[in-house]
């Protein structure tokens, strides 16, 4: 079965599973075997054959991982008021996990599932963290967020935006950087309960990092869809559907997380 490169670091080097027997070509013939009549166990195995992947996949597979996120969410915002630990330890083990994911090159559903938990534990958390301080903000975050993703899905059909590997390399160093300061913020309010002050604070470097930020995370829809849209045209598995879903959650909770962290700023 025919595979593409993509340039979304969260594609790159993923699949789902090993292709099984099942999904062989038919018929005989092109496996070197002269052309005739096939056989009833033939037949049988070309319709047990999953077809590739569609839109549809991507999209049912998308719906059901957010579900999964959202369950996580709602018992993320409910507990950290009590546990704030466990959300915080949720968002490390969901970066770790995505660590495992990304460098054995396959994806397995039951982690993404787990990742999708993980990551929605902390998304409701932190959303209730800023939700005690600033009334409002989270209708606000998610109204954002989706006037974002709807702005880049139609700038990358329009063809205005197009992914590209310098694109890639700028949304994924960001990316790494994002998560690496994060760390080191929750690590320094537990410990010193002081903060990283460029990442926190409403000054005007503070916002213009959050904005600069913001915008490089909008980036990673154009990369999901153009990934998404080079496994359609590979006829890759349908199975795949859980990695195009899987980098769909990612840059959501990154967007979202930024438009609220940039949303708190401007309250101040």
């Amino acid at each position: 079965m025919a595979r593409t490169r993509s340039s979304n670091p969260v594609f790159t080097h993923l699949r789902s599973t090993a292709p099984s027997s099942d999904e062989l070509a038919w018929p005989p013939s092109a496996q070197g075997t002269p052309p005739g009549t096939p056989t009833p166990e033939e037949l049988a195995r070309v319709y047990r054959q999953p077809s590739s992947l569609t839109i549809d996949d991507v999209v049912m597979h998308t719906l059901g991982l957010f579900a999964i996120a959202g369950v996580g969410g709602a018992v993320g915002w409910y507990v950290v008021d009590r546990a704030p630990g466990l959300v915080f330890a949720a968002g490390i083990a969901a970066f770790v996990l995505s660590l495992v994911i990304r460098f054995t090159g396959r994806i397995n559903p039951a982690l993404v599932v787990v990742f999708g938990v993980l990551s929605g534990l902390m998304a409701g958390g932190v959303s209730r963290l800023y939700a005690n301080d600033y009334a409002g903000i989270i209708p606000q975050a998610i109204l954002g967020t989706a006037v974002i993703f709807v702005t880049m899905l139609l700038a990358y059909r329009s063809g205005r935006l197009r992914a590209t590997p310098r694109m890639a390399r700028i949304v994924g160093t960001v990316l790494m950087a994002v998560v690496i300061l994060s760390i080191i913020d929750v690590a320094l309010r537990l410990t010193t309960g002081s903060h990283l002050p460029v990442i926190n604070d409403a000054t005007p470097l503070g916002i213009l990092f959050s904005l600069v930020v913001l915008v490089v995370a909008s980036l990673q829809f154009i990369l999901d869809f153009d990934a998404i849209e080079r496994m359609i045209a590979a006829r890759a598995p349908r199975s795949d559907a859980w990695v195009c879903a899987y980098g769909l959650l990612i840059g959501f909770i990154w967007v979202y997380l930024e438009m609220l962290r940039l949303l708190s700023k401007l309250r101040r």
